[in-house]
């Protein structure tokens, strides 16, 4: 992929998430999941190897040897090394002062744990001690994030990544109940084995009990939200990518917090439905008369027909791979290729199907490879009005190929701006408009850039090829922070009389004031 993704996803991952029966996949946003890193006292007791002086004290002790003099001079060791090493013993209660049965003086004598100790050559040490914690926020559970400790954000890193922040349900930090000893002490050993790979010295600890948490400040999981919306009523489901893989877990749990309700996830895909926009730019009569849904149905059917004989395909594959009998790979070979030639068939039967429409749906994960055929190939005209311009979607590659176009004297259009001001810009995103501006100036007789002011539209228009109208944000992939979930689907209009009409309707707009 040329263009930076405006998630962790491609295009070709979101069109494999779009298989939920009885849903589309409508909008995809970076999030963050809430989580907090809480600072724990906790009551240990560590299990240890016996240093070696305290070994061959509790040794000589065990053979009948009972004053630090005579275990000094058994050991052939300075007199204040045994006593260390003795002082150590008795802090760990490993050996006592015993007085013989009919003796009042007292002698050295191992306690049952220093027998137990001296034969596992391990020592027990009571130690209290603090742990981080990471406490997930939605899930209301302690975790162990392993390598994913690193990328946790805090508020502001959120904030300044454009993420969306989901709450925790419920919103209170979690109090000493909440934790179970059980939990804790899993997480413990798994950081502690961690720490162990790190270092030669071995230890195992046992969680006694849980003092008090010290700090409980908030962070956030980065992960992609996925949300559906129902074919025929108003439902909508919110699914989590973690690290590459659905997490169940989180979709329930946001779903039971009311997550829906409280992002005011409906209301905002309502304010952005592609019918909504579709009417609006093209006019009621026009998209009426599309049929636009029973093409989207065709292309539906289509679309699952491909993916069910690229299942077989791939099952084919590892067949081939797998036999050893020349017969039958050759059989195999000629499946596979009766198999591929079903989806080029397919995929011809629907090119031609949606060249034969006016106007068709499109899906979100449709946008960007259209935007990156529009940068390539356009050769008479390219209209783009988008409301942001942002570094990660005018990158190095958008540039290059934008001053492609210029060269081949291509006549361009940018509409860009919503009011005076773009507020919340980092250096970077200026440094991407800048770059436009001075190939605006340089190529000033083929490349018009404005600030409109007021551009809520997002239009893509290639020659007489096609159209879009969108919610899809062309040259940011980001949208208002107050509006965080869009209805992403759009439109395509391939009538080259609505495209001219449309394109002319717009041009009055970069007339100059």
């Amino acid at each position: 992929m040329n263009l930076d993704e405006p998630t962790s996803l491609s295009s070709e991952d979101l069109r494999r998430y779009d298989n939920r029966s009885g849903f589309d996949l409508v909008s995809c946003q970076e999030v963050g999941l809430p989580v907090y890193k809480l600072t724990v006292d906790a009551l240990t007791q560590i299990r240890k190897l016996i240093p070696p002086i305290e070994e061959y004290v509790l040794k000589t002790i065990n053979i009948g040897l009972s004053s630090e003099e005579e275990i000094a001079e058994f050991l052939g060791l300075e007199l204040p090394t045994v006593r260390e090493g003795m002082v150590n013993l008795r802090i760990s209660e490993d050996i006592d002062l015993v007085a013989p049965d009919a003796s009042q003086l007292q002698v050295w004598k191992l306690t049952k744990k220093g027998e137990k100790t001296l034969q596992e050559a391990r020592i027990i040490v009571p130690e209290e001690r603090t742990f981080e914690i990471n406490f997930d926020g939605l899930l209301r559970i302690p975790r162990w994030y392993g390598r994913l400790e690193r990328g946790l954000l805090k508020p502001k890193n959120l904030r300044d990544e454009g993420l969306v922040e989901i709450e925790p349900s419920p919103k209170r930090p979690p109090e000493l109940s909440d934790l179970k000893l059980k939990d804790i002490d899993n997480i413990i050993r798994q950081i502690e084995e961690d720490n162990n790979r790190k270092s030669k010295i071995r230890q195992e600890r046992d969680l006694l009990a849980l003092k008090a948490i010290e700090k409980k400040p908030p962070f956030f999981q980065p992960a992609t939200a996925l949300v559906y919306k129902a074919k025929d009523s108003d439902e909508i489901q919110v699914a989590f990518i973690v690290d590459g893989i659905p997490s169940t877990e989180h979709e329930t749990a946001f779903a039971r917090s009311g997550g829906v309700k409280k992002l005011k996830i409906a209301e905002m895909l309502t304010q952005s439905e592609p019918r909504k926009l579709a009417e609006e730019i093209l006019g009621h009569e026009f998209v009426a008369q599309a049929d636009a849904d029973r093409v989207a149905t065709l292309k539906k059917e289509v679309t699952a027909a491909q993916a069910k004989i690229q299942a077989q395909i791939e099952t084919t594959q590892e067949k081939i791979e797998q036999t050893q009998d020349d017969q039958e790979k050759q059989i195999l070979n000629q499946q596979l290729q009766d198999a591929l030639k079903q989806i080029e068939q397919l995929q011809t039967q629907l090119d031609l199907m949606l060249a034969s429409v006016p106007m068709q749906w499109l899906d979100m994960y449709d946008h960007r490879p259209l935007l990156e055929q529009a940068l390539k190939d356009s050769q008479e005209r390219l209209m783009i009005i988008s409301p942001w311009i942002r570094a990660k979607s005018v990158n190095r590659w958008f540039l290059q190929q934008f001053e492609n176009l210029l060269k081949r004297g291509v006549q361009v259009f940018i509409g860009y701006g919503l009011g005076e001001k773009d507020e919340n810009r980092y250096p970077i995103d200026i440094q991407a408009e800048e770059s436009l501006q001075k190939l605006a100036r340089q190529y000033s007789k083929t490349f018009t850039l404005k600030r409109l002011g007021d551009t809520h539209a997002k239009i893509l228009i290639m020659d007489t090829k096609f159209a879009v109208s969108t919610s899809f944000n062309w040259l940011s992939f980001k949208g208002e922070r107050d509006r965080t979930f869009r209805d992403e689907r759009g439109t395509l209009v391939s009538d080259p009389q609505k495209i001219d009409e449309l394109f002319n309707n717009l041009l009055r707009r970069f007339a100059s004031d």
